[in-house]
């Protein structure tokens, strides 16, 4: 009995924590799977609330999972609530990926990836 409570307690602490941290990114630029002509300034993630730039991250790859340089991230909006980050205006053309990991102000933490195209 033990084991099930123990098990249905862990479950409903993992749904719990899955639902928050999918909810608090709201939109990314460039918008997933976009093709961009030009190579954006930066990547930018928006939250539902501020942001603890001290304890978040972002790591951009080419399309063989090297990991590419990038500017120091910064944070901008209302409240601090869009993570920036910086990117070589010389990128080449190809598909990229940002993996991000945040934490809000409130301690909650989200993560995720999405990927873009810069074209020639």
């Amino acid at each position: 009995m033990k084991s099930i409570v123990s098990f249905c307690l862990f479950a409903s602490i993992l749904f719990a924590a899955n639902v928050a941290s999918a909810a608090i990114e709201e939109a990314s630029l460039p918008p997933p799977q976009q093709e961009e002509k030009l190579v954006p300034a930066n990547l930018e993630l928006t939250f539902t609330g501020p942001i603890d730039l001290a304890r978040s991250t972002a790591i951009l790859l080419d399309a063989q999972g090297l990991v590419l340089p990038t500017g120091k991230p910064f944070l901008s909006g209302p409240e601090g609530s869009v993570f920036k980050v910086p990117l070589d205006p010389a990128m080449a053309p190809g598909v990229y990926t940002l993996n991000w990991h945040v934490l809000s102000m409130d301690g909650r933490s989200a993560e995720g990836h999405y990927q873009f195209r810069v074209d020639p």
